[in-house]
C-alpha cells in the first residue's frame, strides 16, 4: 500500500459487505468520531455510487492496493444481524459461491429505520434552556453546532463515556430539552404511549398528591411492570387524558410515541376450527413424544415428517410448537409459496395470537418492517413465511419446520441461489434446535439422509377424522374421441360426468392446469406471426382479462392488437389454454357454477390468495381452477373432486427432476379430495397412463415411485447420488458468449479431469432478456472438490454475466 493511501487511513478499519457481484468485502475506514458495530448498515461509495452495506468484520489490516476510503454514514448504532444470521450469511456466500454483500441484503427487509438508540436533537426550547446539569450546556453546544447526533459521536466530542452520558440525555429529555431525531414513518399512525420514571415510591405518591386518580394511573403502571398507551391507561383506570398530562407535568410520567401495529388480517384466512378439541391418533402422539424429547434434549436434532397428504401433519407442528414456546424458546414455520401462508397463519395464530409474526414479499414495507422489528424484540416467538422467514432476527431458536419440503419453491432463482431447506439445517445446527422437513412426497434427497442415518423419519399412517384417501382414475387421452390443436385443453367425458355429479351433490372441485394467462400463444392464421418478445425471442402470453399480451420472462408487455400488425389481417387466434382460457370454458360449460382461479396473477391482485381462498373456503366458489399453487397445503373439507387436465405438460420437462416433481404434484393434488365426510376422487387426464409417476400416484404407492426413480439417478449420475453446479454463461453477442464458455470450460477440465461435464450448449431457453444462454453443467459424489475447482476456476475471472448454480433446481 502507498503511502498517500496509508494517509488517508483515519481510523478502525472495517470489512463492509456491499451489494455488489464481489465475492469479497470491501475495505473502508470509520471516522474517530463514530462507531461501527458488526452487523450494523454503514453508508458507503462504491465507485460513483453510493450503498448502504453492512459491516461484517471490525479490525481488518489495509489492503494491498488501493486507496481506502472512509464510511460516509453510520446508519445502526445495534447490530441489524446477529452475530448467528452473519455466520449464516458467509455459510451462504462459502457454499453457494455467492457474493456476500447480495446475501445480507437478501437476509433483512429494505428501508429499515436506523436501529439502536436514535439521534438526538435539540427540542424547540433546547438551545434557550440553561440546565444545571453537568455537562449539559456542552451537549446543547455540540448539538446546536452539529445538528442531531448518536450518543457515542456526542461522547468522542465531550470528556465522557458514553455510559456516563446516559443518565444526562435521558435527563434532558424527560426535561424536555432534547428530543429524539427519529423519522417518522410516510403513512404511519402514532399512538401517544407513557411510562413511569424511575423514583422511589413515596416520592412518586408526593408528587401525585390527594389525586385518586392520578394514584390510580401510578398504581396500574406498576402493576402492570411495563409502558403502555395512553388510550389504555385512561379506559383502564376511568379518567380523562387530563390527569395523565398533569402527571408528565410533574414528573411522574414521561411520555413517547410508537407506531400503531399495522392489522395483517388481508394476509390470514379466517373461521379456523381451532375451538374444537382436537384428540391425537397414536402415530400423531409418537410424533409429537418424538420431538419433544428432542427439544427437551436442547441439542440440533433432524427429522423427517412423512406420511400421507391429510394425516394432520399441521396439529403435529402446532403441539411442538407449544412446547417450544414452552420452554421459552422460539420457532420458525416454511412453507414454500406465499399462497400457503394464510391458512396456515390462522392456524397459529388461534393457538399463540399475537406472538405470531408473518414475513413475506408480499407484505407492505411498513407490514415487512413492523413484523421485523417484533421478532428482533422478542415480542413474536413464532414466524411463518417462505424461504426468507428462516432469516428473521429470532432469538432463542428451538424448532424450524420446513413444510412440503419436497418443493422446488425453496430454491431461490436469483443471487444467491440458496435452498431454504437446506439452510434451514445449517441454522438449527448452529442453534442447537430441532429441524423438522415434512411431506406426503418426500424429496430424493431427504429419502437418502433418511436411509444413511442422517435423519429419523417419523410417519403418520392414517388420514386425520374419517377423511379417506380419494379413488383414482386416469383417462387415456389417447383413446378419447376428439380432435383438438396442440396444447388445448380437453375436458373428457369422463371429467365432465364426474364434475356434474360432485356439483350436484353441493360439493367442490379443484382442476389442476399448470399455466396461467389466456394462452400461452397469439397466432395470426394469416401470416404465422406469433408474437415473439424482441429480447427473449419467446412467445409473448396473450392475457385477455389485461388485454395484454405478456413476455413470463423478462416482464415486458404489448397491448392486445386488433389485427397483424404484420399483414394487417383480422385472423388472430388464441392457441392452447391457461387458466383464464379454462375459467371461461368452465363458466360455459356449467353455468350455474362460481369459478376461481388460483395463480401468480390472481395473488397480486387486492386481497391476493386469501381472498380466493377465502371465498373457496366459505363455499361461495365451487370450482377452483389454478397452477400448482392450488395442490399444497389446503384444507377444504367439501372438495370431493380433483383433476389434472394434462399431467403430460409436467412429466415432458427437459430436466432429470420432472418425474419427480410430476409424482409429488400428483399426489399432492390428489390430497386435496376426501378430507372430509364425503369420499373423494382424483382424475388425471393423460396420454402416457403407464407412466410410473402417473400410476403411482393413482394408487398412492410412493415405496414404488421412490424406489424406480432412485434406480433411475444412480444408473446416471444424477443428484442425490452426485453433487451438481450448473454455470450459465449469458452475453449479448452470441459468438462472444459461447467461446467464453468453452474456454472455461477448459481451465475445468485441465484443473478437474476426473469430474464430469455436461456442455457446454446452448440453454434449453436460449434467449433470454436479450441475452444468449449458454450452460454447462459439472457433476461429482465429492462436493466439496467441485465447489472448490469452479470457485478457482470459473470465479477467478470476475465475469459479471457467469452465473453459477449449487445444487440446482432448474436447468432450463
Amino acid at each position: 500500500m502507498s503511502q498517500s493511501s496509508l494517509a488517508a487511513v483515519q481510523g478502525e478499519l472495517v470489512a463492509v459487505a456491499v451489494p455488489v457481484p464481489m465475492h469479497t468485502a470491501l475495505t473502508y475506514s470509520v471516522p474517530p468520531e463514530s462507531f461501527a458495530v458488526v452487523g450494523g448498515r454503514v453508508r458507503v461509495r462504491v465507485g460513483r455510487r453510493r450503498l448502504v452495506g453492512v459491516v461484517v468484520e471490525r479490525g481488518v489490516d489495509p489492503p494491498e492496493k488501493g486507496t481506502v476510503r472512509a464510511v460516509d454514514e453510520v446508519i445502526d448504532e445495534a447490530p441489524v444481524l446477529s452475530s448467528q444470521l452473519l455466520e449464516l450469511a458467509h455459510f451462504v456466500a462459502e457454499y453457494y459461491l455467492a457474493p456476500i454483500g447480495e446475501v445480507v441484503r437478501t437476509m433483512m427487509p429494505q428501508k429499515l429505520k436506523p436501529w439502536g438508540r436514535p439521534k438526538l436533537r435539540l427540542s424547540e426550547r433546547g438551545a434557550m434552556a440553561r440546565p444545571s446539569l453537568p455537562h449539559a450546556r456542552e451537549i446543547i453546544e455540540q448539538l446546536l453546532e452539529n445538528g442531531s447526533m448518536h450518543l457515542r459521536e456526542l461522547a468522542t466530542r465531550l470528556p465522557l463515556e458514553v455510559g456516563e452520558l446516559e443518565p444526562i440525555a435521558d435527563e434532558l429529555l424527560r426535561r424536555g430539552v432534547l428530543a429524539t431525531a427519529e423519522q417518522r414513518r410516510a403513512g404511519a399512525r402514532y399512538k401517544a404511549g407513557v411510562e413511569l420514571i424511575p423514583l422511589p415510591g413515596e416520592e412518586r405518591r408526593e408528587l401525585c398528591g390527594r389525586s385518586v386518580k392520578a394514584r390510580a394511573v401510578v398504581e396500574f403502571l406498576e402493576q402492570a411492570g411495563r409502558p403502555a398507551r395512553v388510550d389504555e391507561v385512561t379506559r383502564e383506570v376511568g379518567c380523562g387524558a387530563s390527569v395523565v398530562r398533569r402527571l408528565v407535568k410533574l414528573g411522574v410520567l414521561r411520555t413517547f410515541t410508537e407506531i400503531e401495529a399495522v392489522d395483517l388480517g388481508r394476509h390470514v384466512l379466517s373461521g379456523g376450527e381451532a375451538a374444537r378439541k382436537i384428540v391425537l391418533r397414536e402415530d400423531q402422539r409418537a410424533a409429537v413424544d418424538a420431538l419433544i424429547a428432542g427439544l427437551d434434549a436442547a441439542r440440533f436434532q433432524p427429522f423427517l415428517l412423512s406420511g400421507m397428504t391429510g394425516a394432520g401433519k399441521t396439529e403435529v407442528y402446532l403441539r411442538t410448537l407449544q412446547r417450544t414456546l414452552d420452554l421459552g424458546r422460539s420457532g420458525v414455520v416454511m412453507v414454500p409459496e406465499i399462497a400457503l401462508v394464510p391458512a396456515l397463519a390462522r392456524d397459529l395464530a388461534e393457538r399463540f395470537g399475537s406472538e405470531l409474526a408473518i414475513l413475506h414479499s408480499n407484505l407492505g414495507s411498513s407490514e415487512r418492517q413492523q413484523e421485523w422489528e417484533r421478532v428482533r424484540r422478542g415480542e413474536a416467538r413464532v414466524v411463518v413465511g417462505p424461504r426468507s422467514a428462516l432469516f428473521a432476527p429470532i432469538d432463542n431458536l428451538g424448532l424450524i419446520v420446513v413444510d412440503e419440503e419436497q418443493d422446488a419453491s425453496y430454491k431461490q432463482d436469483k443471487a444467491p441461489r440458496y435452498n431454504g431447506r437446506d439452510l434451514a439445517m445449517v441454522r438449527a445446527r448452529a442453534s442447537g434446535a430441532v429441524a423438522v422437513v415434512a411431506s406426503a412426497t418426500p424429496s430424493l434427497e431427504t429419502r437418502l439422509n433418511v436411509e444413511q442415518g442422517r435423519y429419523r423419519e417419523l410417519q403418520l399412517t392414517q388420514r386425520a377424522g374419517i377423511g379417506r384417501l380419494p379413488e383414482g382414475h386416469v383417462v387415456d387421452l389417447r383413446k378419447e374421441p376428439f380432435k383438438h390443436r396442440p396444447g388445448e385443453i380437453h375436458f373428457s367425458a369422463p371429467l365432465l360426468e364426474r364434475m356434474h355429479q360432485t356439483l350436484g351433490s353441493g360439493q367442490q372441485v379443484i382442476l389442476l392446469r399448470n399455466r396461467r394467462g389466456y394462452s400461452p400463444l397469439l397466432l395470426c392464421r394469416a401470416c404465422g406471426e406469433d408474437f415473439k418478445c424482441a429480447d427473449c425471442g419467446l412467445p409473448r402470453t396473450f392475457h385477455r382479462r389485461d388485454r395484454r399480451l405478456v413476455c413470463h420472462y423478462c416482464g415486458s408487455s404489448v397491448p392486445e392488437p386488433t389485427a397483424c400488425p404484420e399483414c394487417s389481417e383480422a385472423a388472430l387466434e388464441p392457441i392452447g389454454a391457461g387458466t383464464e382460457r379454462v375459467e371461461e370454458e368452465l363458466r360455459s360449460l356449467f353455468p350455474d357454477a362460481a369459478v376461481g382461479v388460483l395463480d401468480r396473477d390472481a395473488a397480486r391482485r387486492p386481497g391476493g390468495a386469501a381472498a380466493v381462498l377465502e371465498r373457496f373456503g366459505r363455499g361461495e366458489t365451487h370450482i377452483l381452477v389454478g397452477t400448482q399453487m392450488v395442490s399444497k397445503g389446503h384444507h377444504f373439507p367439501n372438495v370431493a373432486l380433483t383433476g389434472v387436465l394434462s399431467a403430460d405438460t409436467y412429466l415432458g420437462f427437459p430436466d432429470f427432476r420432472a418425474v419427480e416433481r410430476t409424482y409429488a404434484l400428483l399426489t399432492q393434488l390428489a390430497g386435496r379430495a376426501g378430507r372430509g365426510d364425503v369420499p373423494g376422487r382424483v382424475l388425471i387426464q393423460t396420454h402416457h397412463p403407464e407412466h410410473y409417476a402417473v400410476r403411482n400416484a393413482l394408487i398412492a404407492d410412493d415405496a414404488s415411485f421412490a424406489e424406480q426413480e432412485m434406480r433411475f439417478r444412480k444408473a446416471f449420475g444424477y443428484p442425490p447420488f452426485t453433487r451438481m453446479v450448473l454455470l450459465l454463461l449469458r452475453d449479448t453477442d452470441h459468438r462472444r458468449g459461447s467461446e467464453k464458455l468453452q474456454e472455461i470450460a477448459r481451465r475445468l477440465r485441465r484443473e478437474a479431469p476426473d469430474v464430469r461435464i455436461t456442455g457446454p450448449a446452448p440453454a434449453p431457453l436460449e434467449r433470454l432478456r436479450g441475452q444468449w444462454r449458454f450452460q454447462l453443467i459439472r457433476r461429482s459424489s465429492n462436493g466439496r472438490r467441485l465447489r472448490e475447482v469452479v470457485r478457482s476456476v470459473a470465479l477467478s475471472g470476475r465475469e459479471s454475466d457467469l452465473v453459477v448454480d449449487v445444487d440446482p433446481y432448474d436447468l432450463m
